[in-house]
């Protein structure tokens, strides 16, 4: 064992005495009794050392909580009152030590709040989202503990450590800065006041866009308005209706699968505009769960706070630790894309307008296009989603995946049953390395219900770490798949296949890491910019043939999708580009407008509508094209971690292309000596050094826009520079 695990051992020995004197003043029959009753806090006898979700009740979450949070003050405490001089053991590693406890029972709760909430919990969410702001920030704002922490940095080149210790004291000491505890006393207080509201309207924000979504209902009671519709679509519509209270009917909702699969295939246009504007009108229809008043202070709010920090902006402060660096460097990089994306989405529009004049229709409108999209497609390639479907059975394409990693990195997934969680249809994994030792838990949660939010997302139970002694993670996969009926296969789109995919390749980075801090754990910590590289770039083996060929099998003959489907998928690949790179880039331009206001011009904006609309035609939108993501509902950056930092997803693919073009230069996919670089400097890396650095270290040059260009299908002329993205 080396020293500084030793040392962090007796560290530890000591923080639980402490812990142990505090919890010995309060109540003895008290505290024995919660560790008795209440499984979130006694140790997790389980298989795989998952939470108990069997066992878990709404109200152990409070107590649970409170006596983490106990535990994280009674262990700076002991920090605090340490006569010796602040070092790296019994500061910067005693600080990360800490919050492990309140770590570990704070993400079952923030995780089941997002995949199994009720009324009762999201109550407790708004109490404790900012109480937990308010626990973090008497960490961060402890003047004290700040100055232990900066005696370290300090003293940084004098002390004898290790790459990711430096690493560890100098994140930490940003921590403590970029939290504010430089500021003046009466600042901090305000900053506190500033981060609780801010937590608490995040959370608020959510709940209402989960409650808009799950409360629309599009209900066909007419065989004939499922015109159009392929059969799994109706069925699982069938079953959507049942479950909801309604006979002899079809309800369709605004998950986004049943959005696009209705959207794409019914022949029902006036059925199209309703779900249409029912999808874009979320959190913005007056009533409890409006949320235009909720941005609109959040807006003022982070600028306040910014301000405050010293910075023009909120996008100036979040950005100072992202690869793009600045707000004018992440716009410059968008609108290099925006225009050739714009230019294709016109060609793209008056194509479609032929087809839709053929049918009568004069005036083209954003209910149109996902509609004759597809029709066009159809035309061109001979290509439709009721043909390609029965080849991507769920289970199938899951192992797809599986495959994709262990020919890349040698894991094996092993399915465990009897685990407890916190829904039947979740799946549970044992996850081995290349030598057969245990790596990880991966859990997938592949179906929509109306307890669970909307979207796509990976999410960890438990992160790695490696001080005392190995701790591996629990990973998840959430994604919104309309349930079949009873019996009946769950086939995939070729796009879910590839969300599928996408989120699989977050899990991996979270599985894979193998740094020793929690902090620099799979994507803990890591820039928005970067985080989505690992996700984005498993979307190219998602559609390669030759993976394609092991994973895509007809679900009712057993044969191997034909070379002609996949020539048809690769040719179709840059189809319809235009429009997804336009409607995703305006949501990124209204994300970094929102959040490069000062304060004094936040507060002057008082119509959430109005804004959007300005900014949206400023850049030039097309009419019939609506953003990805209208600023009601716009979850990632009004209630989610992406807020001046939704175009993280396209500076990542700069990242993602790039990388899958040096395996194609290779002339295999899975080289194996390229797939251990790729393994050590990205997936394994986590954030224990800087992202550009660690790319570099794996491709051996800085990152060429160019094939995201070519991959999108939207070369100009002349090329753009690789510079746009450079450090």
């Amino acid at each position: 064992m080396s020293s500084n695990k030793s040392s962090a051992l007796t560290l530890c020995a000591a923080l639980v005495a402490i812990f142990a004197t505090a919890l010995a003043e309060t109540p003895q029959d008290a505290t024995v009794d919660i560790e008795r009753q209440n499984p979130l806090i006694r140790e997790w006898d389980t298989p795989l050392g998952v939470p108990p979700f069997d066992l878990i009740e709404n109200t152990d979450y409070a107590p649970a909580l409170e006596a983490a949070f106990e535990t994280q003050r009674a262990r700076i405490s002991a920090i605090l009152e340490n006569p010796a001089p602040p070092d790296f053991d019994n500061t910067i590693l005693a600080i990360e030590l800490a919050r492990s406890e309140l770590n570990r029972i704070y993400k079952v709760f923030d995780n089941i709040t997002g995949t199994d909430t009720d009324p009762t919990l999201d109550a407790l969410e708004l109490e404790i989202k900012p109480r937990y702001g308010r626990e973090r920030d008497a960490v961060y704002l402890n003047q004290d503990l700040y100055r232990r922490v900066q005696a370290v940095y300090q003293n940084l080149d004098n002390l004898d450590l290790g790459a990711e210790q430096k690493r560890l004291v100098e994140l930490t000491h940003r921590d403590f800065v970029r939290a504010g505890t430089a500021l003046p006393e009466a600042d901090r207080e305000r900053l506190q006041e500033l981060n609780s509201r801010i937590a608490e309207l995040s959370a608020q924000f959510g709940q209402n866009l989960r409650a808009e979504t799950k409360a629309f209902e599009l209900v066909i009671t007419d065989p004939a308005d499922l015109s159009g519709l392929p059969t799994d679509v109706i069925a699982a519509a069938r079953e959507t209706a049942k479950k909801r209270g309604h006979e002899d009917a079809w309800v369709f909702g605004l998950d986004r699968s049943s959005f696009e699969a209705f959207m794409a295939n019914a022949d029902n246009r006036e059925l199209r505009r309703r779900l249409f504007d029912g999808y874009r009108s979320r959190g913005g229809q007056g009533g409890q769960t409006d949320n235009r008043e909720i941005l609109l202070e959040l807006v003022r709010l982070r600028a306040s706070r910014a301000e405050l920090m010293g910075y023009p902006t909120h996008a100036d402060y979040q950005l100072e630790v992202n690869m793009a660096r600045t707000p004018a460097r992440a716009e410059e990089f968008l609108l290099q894309v925006w225009e050739p994306g714009l230019e294709r989405a016109r060609e793209e529009l008056a194509d479609m307008r032929v087809l839709a004049q053929q049918d009568g229709i004069e005036e083209f409108q954003g209910w149109d296009w996902w509609y004759y999209a597809e029709r066009l497609r159809r035309q061109r390639f001979s290509l439709n989603d009721e043909e390609l479907k029965p080849y991507f059975e769920l289970s199938r394409v899951r192992n797809g995946a599986f495959y994709a990693a262990n020919r890349l990195f040698g894991i094996t997934f092993h399915p465990v049953p009897g685990v407890p969680t916190w829904d039947p249809d979740v799946e549970v994994f044992e996850v081995k390395d290349a030598n057969g030792e245990f790596l990880a838990v991966f859990m997938a949660d592949y179906y929509t219900r109306d307890s669970k939010s909307g979207g796509a997302w990976m999410n960890t139970y438990r992160n790695a770490s490696d001080i005392d002694r190995p701790i591996r993670p629990i990973v998840t996969n959430n994604l919104n798949l309309i349930k079949p009926g009873e019996g009946e296969p769950t086939l995939l789109s070729f796009d879910e296949a590839e969300t599928l995919f996408h989120e699989f390749g977050h899990a991996l980075q979270g599985m894979l890491t193998t740094v020793d801090y929690e902090r620099f754990s799979g994507t803990s910590g890591l820039p928005r910019d970067y985080v989505e590289l690992c996700s984005q770039v498993m979307e190219h083996w998602a559609r390669e043939p030759e993976v394609l060929r092991v994973y895509a099998w007809h679900y009712q003959t057993g044969r191997v999708i034909p070379d002609d489907l996949i020539n048809k998928i690769t040719a179709s690949a840059t189809f319809n580009q235009g429009f997804m790179t336009t409607e995703y880039i305006a949501a990124s331009l209204l994300d970094l407008s929102w959040h490069t206001m000062s304060a004094e011009q936040a507060a002057s904006v008082t119509d959430a509508r109005q804004f959007e609309a300005d900014v949206l035609q400023s850049y030039g939108l097309l009419p019939e094209i609506e953003p990805r993501y209208r600023s009601p509902y716009f979850a990632h950056i009004f209630s989610g971690g992406y807020s001046a930092g939704y175009y993280a997803y396209l500076w990542a693919e700069v990242l993602d292309a790039d990388a899958f073009t040096a395996f194609k230069e290779r002339g295999d996919i899975f080289d194996p000596a390229l797939a251990q670089r790729f393994q050590t400097y990205i997936f394994e890396a986590g954030g224990r050094e800087e992202p550009d650095v660690l790319y570099r270290k794996f491709r051996g040059k800085d990152p060429d826009i160019e094939p995201l260009l070519r991959t999108r299908g939207l070369l100009p002329e002349p090329t753009v520079s690789e510079g746009a993205i450079r450090e």
